[in-house]
């Protein structure tokens, strides 16, 4: 009987590549919040999966980008520093449909992407291993995705190359073959029923926060914060009550829409989402109040669980 193979896994790329689409589809639950708006992920989010093979503890980050505010400079330190406490590294990219700059673009992304990753790793003895996942698969013909491959391939040295489709999970049984393949022994780190180390409260505010960025547009998704102030469970029943922040009182009228039908919708839809997640009835109760330059303010950001 061959040993179990155990590690931390980083997912790593720029904003909107499907990092949390791939940790959802790979722990077979909706953990971490998905939109199609870009750094949707805030902070990092562990997803655990255990079979016989071993347990994978995949870390979803905040995309990489420059940074505007504090928040953002957080964001991109959080997700930093995962490389240096992985065992392997996620780089996911998308592919591009034409040969000229778009494929000069894709490549330039690539490249600040493992720069980024040999600087946080140098000075380790065991270097993590490297997989580039090619993600979107499914929205390219092959004609123009085999062309891309084969120049990461001849351009940068990943111990694998992997094409996948987070979103229709084309692949991704790869994916995770390749990964026990390249960890080492090890024991599970966490218990085989856990699917995340997360407190509950974390994950029920990053379920709403999803919401805010399917049903608001312009800068709402961008000012909102999600703060649960109580989590409770009743046999059954599971009472939730959270505040919604945003940066000005414009941005929080918009919020709550006329005759407060906005609020409604999005509350609807996360209270489905929380009861399909936690498989019991939730009392979902939601605020707008108006936290001025909370995205700004370190103590603010400490509060709401940025670090």
């Amino acid at each position: 009987m061959s040993e179990l193979r155990s590690g931390f896994i980083s997912i790593v790329g720029h904003p909107n590549v499907g990092k949390s689409t791939l940790m959802n589809r790979l722990v077979g639950m909706k953990l971490a919040a998905v939109s199609k708006k870009p750094q949707t992920t805030r902070q990092v989010i562990r997803g655990i999966l255990t079979e016989k093979r071993g347990q994978l503890v995949f870390l979803d980050t905040p995309g990489i980008h420059a940074p505007r505010d504090l928040m953002g400079r957080l964001m991109v330190r959080q997700a930093s520093k995962t490389f240096s406490e992985a065992d392997l590294v996620y780089v996911m990219v998308e592919p591009r449909l034409s040969r000229g700059t778009e494929q000069g673009r894709s490549e330039e992304s690539v490249d600040r992407l493992m720069t980024e990753v040999d600087l946080q790793v140098k000075g380790r003895k065991d270097k993590p291993p490297v997989f580039c996942v090619v993600n979107k698969i499914d929205t390219v013909p092959k004609t123009a995705l085999l062309p891309v491959l084969d120049q990461f391939q001849k351009r940068f040295s990943f111990s694998e190359l992997i094409p996948i489709s987070a979103l229709q999970g084309d692949q991704v049984d790869i994916l995770l073959a390749k990964t026990f393949e390249h960890l080492r022994e090890h024991e599970p780190y966490f218990p085989s029923d856990m699917t995340s180390d997360q407190p509950e409260k974390f994950l029920a505010g990053e379920l709403i926060r999803e919401k805010i960025f399917r049903f608001t547009g312009e800068e709402i998704p961008y000012a909102s914060a999600v703060d649960v102030e109580e989590f409770k469970e009743e046999g059954q029943l599971v009472r939730i009550h959270a505040v919604i922040f945003t940066e000005r009182d414009s941005q929080k009228a918009i919020l709550i829409g006329a005759q407060g039908q906005k609020m409604k919708q999005l509350g609807t839809a996360a209270r489905m989402d929380l009861e399909k997640w936690l498989g019991k009835k939730v009392f979902l109760k939601l605020w707008v109040k108006t936290l001025k330059n909370w995205k700004k303010d370190e103590r603010q950001l400490k509060r709401l669980g940025f670090q």
